[in-house]
């Protein structure tokens, strides 16, 4: 244990920054999987455990899928949805 927090810690980074590293990398892969190029072209951002999803999407479907898509990845205690459907 001492020596996985003296790892962190030499990495520059919190504990905290670094589980929201990997919850922006779980909810970029899994959006990148989906079947829709424009998610892939989202912005995502994650401060303890809020996901801030941002960007443009042709539809409105493509938004709900993106969003919908957010809150089934774990570690996801809420998302700020800032995705703008372009017409």
């Amino acid at each position: 244990m001492v020596e996985m927090l003296l790892a962190q810690r030499m990495n520059g980074r919190s504990p905290a920054e670094q589980a929201d590293s990997e919850l922006v990398r779980r909810v970029t892969s899994f959006l990148n999987s989906r079947s829709m190029p424009g998610l892939r072209r989202l912005s995502i951002e994650a401060h303890h455990g809020t996901v801030t999803l941002s960007g443009r999407v042709r539809s409105f479907y493509e938004k709900q899928v993106a969003t919908h898509s957010c809150r089934r990845v774990a570690g996801v205690r809420q998302l700020v949805d800032k995705v703008d459907v372009q017409y």
